[in-house]
């Protein structure tokens, strides 16, 4: 059995930021040659496989046996124990050089997850959490603060994130019949591009809840082990608990004037999408 400490989270933490100075780089070269390079697209390619080469090699230096699983090879790995890894969360923004991503690293044993990290890119900020350890957020200065969700519980006094899936323009079930809903009974309705951010910001309290429907687990296993770590609830639509099998996610402060009501308002929406 795998035993983790603080030093497992810190050599974690380490390795993300290595990734996040790559991509920063590489983006600030980039943005500066976007007009002579082919497409912005070509950019975030080029770095998304740089940031997880980058990090496949300095996991599997320090943890031979662990598996990886990530968003450029997409191969479940066979191992017991392996790392989910999303190079950069929140592409769109990176590509067009908008300060909102982030380096997703998760352990998991099986579906369970062990342990994330969630560095951002433009900021140096980390969330980072252990299974029944707690989550956290580090500034660039140091400064450390544990996360706790808000106790925000109603909706039209709520601040929400979502977000859209790449197949928006082909299929009438693309989330814009939930946003509409959605955007009817809540506080505020935001759309930021990353997951990832997305549910750190549910956990530290800045959001009362953030839904998605088609999600890949390297997107949010981070973020949803510090909205439970930090006292909120992730569930699927049907309020299943969340796991990396799931697709869908609905994450919130746990309160059920939020949680349960967000739920509803989805169900509802959903009902006129054949």
């Amino acid at each position: 059995k795998m035993h983790l400490d603080q030093r497992d989270v810190e050599a974690v933490i380490d390795v993300a930021r290595q990734a996040g100075e790559l991509v920063r780089g590489m983006q600030e070269a980039g943005l500066r040659n976007i007009k002579s390079k082919s497409s912005a697209g070509d950019l975030v390619t080029e770095a998304d496989v740089a940031s997880e080469r980058l990090i496949r090699a300095a996991l599997a230096e320090r943890y031979p046996h662990v598996g990886l699983w990530g968003e450029e090879s997409n191969t479940m790995p066979d191992t017991e124990y392996f790392w989910l890894v999303d190079p950069i969360d929140g592409t769109s923004n990176y590509a067009f050089g908008l300060d909102y991503n982030a380096v997703n690293i998760a352990l998991q044993h099986g579906t369970t997850t062990l342990l994330g990290v969630t560095w951002q890119i433009h900021t140096g900020r980390v969330y980072y959490g252990r299974a029944g350890e707690g989550a956290f957020r580090r500034e660039a200065s140091g400064v450390e603060t544990r996360l706790q969700v808000n106790d925000v519980d109603e909706l039209r006094r709520a601040l929400i994130t979502t977000g859209f899936p790449y197949h928006s323009g082909t299929s009438a079930d693309n989330n814009g019949a939930e946003f509409v809903r959605v955007l009817a009974l809540a506080g505020g309705l935001r759309c930021l591009g990353s997951a990832a951010l997305d549910l750190a910001h549910v956990a530290s309290g800045a959001l009362c809840a953030f839904w998605e429907g088609w999600l890949n687990p390297w997107d949010v296993a981070p973020g949803a082990l510090f909205v439970r770590e930090a006292g909120g609830r992730v569930t699927d639509y049907a309020g299943e608990e969340w796991s990396i099998n799931s697709k869908p996610l609905v994450s919130s402060n746990g309160r059920p004037g939020i949680h349960d009501a967000l739920l509803e308002a989805i169900a509802e929406a959903r009902k006129g999408i054949v």
